[in-house]
């Protein structure tokens, strides 16, 4: 009888292991995170819609600080009332051809073309900035595939390790030190195990879609798995990141770019109060010949004052506002820098602490209790605690490394430059 509830036993433990089918991976080259960014700014949609903008910003600047059109005018005199409607040049007895031409006040023109190109460097700011937002997420997604496929393969080594627990609470079983129960709550752990591996799978899915979504593939595109999760750290100093930040941030740059137009739009409010000129020639026909011409000088008079003030007022407040929120944005971006400098160097210490600590202690810890309960010194509960907190240890290891590097990649976008 007890043969018989030892094979029972038995066939429970090691059933669900061999329901732990190793990692599914896919075909194929190792995910490139490099690749994928690369993907990423060629097919982002959001991307191109910025690029397009660009350049109408750059095509706008062939149109500024150009001349309007001139004007032609013909004027008949002396016309047959009889024939109103049926005319031509040479049926009148008088035609006056007018070819005019203004010219704005000069200044107006290279100050109208100035504040195109501030434009255009506005749109290539904020093309960067949209370009350093979507490689961000694309790291983002990436690390949480990543770290979930290496999860998945810690779970693999989980494996082997319950079985080693198996193993043992089978001997022990087998030579009466260790009772039916033990050997139950193997398959109970291993049963465990399995949804776990369930559950990741299904996460590991999730983030391969959401990956997929970023960078704009279709969602039953194929998709290969990353090689592994780069445990390197890295090196700076948080000053020089905030200084480099302000200054070459391209969120900082696009508002630097506004606010040097607005001041170049509150010096052409300011030529305003000078007045615009038409100059003009006009031949004059009569009787079939060009026997004498006119010459037209035209110019406006810029005498309502309280008009030009109000606008010149109006420019130079726009300045201003864009100037403070410049001065915030620093501030901000200076502050931005700092927090996800501080975090990134949390994660680092975290890391750290894994490897040189955490890590050897609970597989110190894990093997000592096998030995331990091979022996009879301790029971099988106590050998289980130190088998999930392995499992537990190495998870957290892997989730650490992942927010790590998500965590240099806001960083990066925080300073406007990829590490």
């Amino acid at each position: 009888m007890k043969k018989y509830s030892l094979t029972i036993a038995l066939l429970l433990v090691l059933s669900p292991l061999h329901l732990l089918s190793p990692v599914r991976s896919n075909a194929g080259e190792p995910l490139s995170l490099k690749a994928l960014i690369e993907e990423a700014k060629e097919n982002n949609p959001a991307l191109k819609a910025l690029r397009e903008k660009m350049k109408a910003a750059e095509a706008k600047t062939g149109v500024e600080g150009r001349l309007d059109d001139p004007t032609l005018g013909i004027e008949m005199m002396d016309l047959d009332k009889n024939r109103p409607l049926n005319i031509s040049p040479g049926d009148s007895m008088l035609t006056r051809y007018t070819l005019s031409q203004m010219f704005p006040f000069p200044g107006k023109l290279p100050l109208k073309e100035k504040m195109a190109v501030k434009e255009v460097g506005m749109a290539e700011a904020e093309l960067r900035a949209k370009e350093l937002e979507v490689i961000s997420m694309v790291k983002e997604a990436y690390f949480d595939y990543a770290s979930l496929v290496e999860s998945l393969r810690i779970m693999e080594e989980i494996k082997d390790v319950l079985s080693q627990t198996s193993a043992a609470a089978g001997a022990r079983y087998q030579t009466g030190h260790a009772p039916q129960h033990d050997v139950i709550r193997v398959q109970v752990e291993a049963s465990m195990l399995i949804n776990e591996i369930i559950t990741l799978n299904m996460e590991k899915d999730i983030s391969a879609a959401r990956l997929k979504e970023v960078l704009g593939s279709p969602q039953d595109a194929p998709l290969t798995e990353p090689k592994g999760l780069d445990k390197e750290t890295i090196a700076f100093r948080t000053d020089e990141l905030i200084n480099k930040a302000v200054e070459k941030n391209p969120e900082i740059r696009m508002l630097a770019y506004e606010a040097e137009r607005e001041e170049l739009g509150v010096l052409l409010a300011k030529k305003d109060y000078y007045p615009d000129f038409m100059v003009g020639v006009a031949p004059v026909e009569r009787d079939g010949r060009f026997d004498a011409f006119d010459i037209m000088f035209q110019m406006n008079i810029p005498i309502w004052r309280d008009k030009y003030r109000s606008r010149t007022k109006g420019a130079e407040a726009d300045a201003g506002i864009t100037r403070w929120r410049l001065k915030s944005a620093k501030n901000l971006k200076g502050f931005e820098v700092k927090e996800a400098a501080l975090k990134v160097d949390s994660e680092a210490r975290t890391i750290t602490l894994f490897e040189t600590g955490l890590i050897p202690q609970t597989e110190l810890a894990f093997e000592s209790a096998l030995k331990n309960y091979q022996s009879g010194n301790i029971d099988f509960l106590t050998l289980l605690d130190a088998e999930r907190e392995l499992k537990k240890t190495r998870l957290e290891y892997i989730g650490t490394i992942a927010e790590y590097r998500k965590r240099v990649a806001a960083l990066e976008k925080a300073v406007g430059e990829d590490f």
